[in-house]
């Protein structure tokens, strides 16, 4: 829907609502928007007059809307309107191929930026007729692991770990981190009791995952909740016997 204009002190919006601005997804669509030299559409704080508006002195060019999730929507403004409404049959078909022809440009930018695209075109139009641009950003890369898969297996042998070992310390990390999760306020749609049996229920689930992969998998998990190696051999000295190097030199 059409923004209208806004009466307020507030400052212009540019590309998109100020409340929307620092959202990172935001900003760094706009920033793709930009590196491609497409036009941004400006949204004037001050009073205008609806004639004015809707005229080459309003808005022009892409906006940005929050979407599902992590998906933006991105409209194309021209003369101050998103669609083709209240347009005489001559102004549609120009305004209807400028439009393709603009949200074809975004959706270049943001495909080439390696943004996932999607072109919502409406299907009641004899000619095509683009509505808007939906775009998700890449997923985010994942840290690298604190240790490898292979620096698992030595600790676990180093430690003598053996079956059932670390099945304990697995559930108690990960429903601590089930705890820093409802803390801050997760499911905020469900009662109290409920985000709490949610979060601790998730836990105990990844949990078990854990411990059906085997003891270095569980090295690993418990690597990644002490955050460094030094803290996660400190967490296997109190869990486990001490290591068969310490033990020799000591018997020697």
């Amino acid at each position: 829907m059409t923004e209208k204009p806004n009466s307020g002190v507030e400052p212009d919006a540019v590309g998109s609502l100020p409340e929307n601005a620092q959202e990172p997804a935001v900003v760094a669509a706009l920033e793709v928007l930009r590196a491609a030299e497409v036009p941004v559409a400006t949204f004037p704080a001050r009073r205008m007059l609806y004639r004015e508006w809707h005229s080459p002195q309003g808005p022009q060019g892409a906006f940005i809307w929050p979407g599902a999730g992590r998906t933006l929507e991105v409209s194309w403004y021209v003369d101050g309107a998103h669609d083709e409404r209240n347009l005489t049959a001559r102004q549609t078909r120009a305004v209807r191929d400028a439009r393709n022809a603009a949200l074809d440009d975004v959706a270049g930018a943001f495909r080439g930026a390696g943004w996932t695209v999607w072109r919502v075109e409406s299907r009641r139009t004899a000619t095509r007729r683009a509505l808007r641009v939906d775009v998700t950003p890449p997923a985010e890369e994942e840290p690298p692991p604190v240790i490898s898969e292979e620096d698992a297996e030595a600790l676990v042998a180093e430690f003598g770990i053996g079956e059932g070992d670390l099945d304990e310390a697995v559930y108690d990390a990960a429903n601590e981190d089930g705890a820093d999760e409802y803390n801050g306020g997760a499911h905020p749609e469900l009662s109290d009791d409920d985000a709490y049996e949610e979060v601790h229920g998730a836990a105990d689930v990844r949990a078990s995952s854990v411990n059906n992969q085997g003891a270095a998998a569980q090295v690993q998990f418990l690597a990644e909740f002490c955050g460094t190696v030094e803290g996660l051999r400190s967490l296997l000295g109190d869990l486990m016997s001490p290591p068969a190097a310490a033990e020799s030199t000591s018997a020697s």
